[in-house]
């Protein structure tokens, strides 16, 4: 019996033992920085979910976070983003508008599958986005659809 109450308080820790991934990282930093704070989403477990067994698209993960009232710089959130998710994250595109709007793009492959993290900040509004796509199936998905346009 008591190693039952071990096994089920170590089960109960294990969340906090375990290191954050790199988009909770981001998502906790940015809240510390701009001081804004995480929007919640209803159902959005449910979306992970339906997407974690359907795979649309090729798509195998996908984690979400907005951010509404948030107080920060365009440059002050490219740097922020940059330092956050570290060396094994790469910058695709980044575009920045005259009336500070920012939005970049990252990838890094994992296996055989890509992963994407799209961060946007716009006027008082952050959203960050990370996907796990398998490009072939993605171009499949591309092809099919393609094909019923013509």
């Amino acid at each position: 019996m008591r190693q039952i109450g071990i096994l089920c308080l170590a089960l109960a820790l294990l969340p906090f033992c375990a290191p954050a991934s790199d988009f909770d990282w981001l998502v906790r930093e940015f809240s510390r920085e701009s001081g804004a704070r995480q929007v919640h989403i209803p159902f959005f477990g449910l979306a992970r979910f339906a997407v974690a067994v359907a795979h649309p698209a090729g798509t195998s993960g996908l984690k979400l976070a907005i951010f509404e009232r948030c107080d920060l710089e365009a440059p002050r959130f490219t740097t922020l983003v940059d330092t956050s998710v570290g060396p094994s994250w790469k910058p695709m595109i980044r575009v920045r508008s005259r009336n500070s709007e920012s939005t970049n793009i990252y990838e890094r492959q994992s296996g055989r599958e890509l992963e994407l993290l799209i961060t946007s900040l716009e006027r008082e509004e952050a959203t960050f986005v990370q996907v796990r796509i398998q490009p072939q199936a993605l171009m499949r998905f591309v092809d099919e659809h393609s094909e019923k346009r013509r």
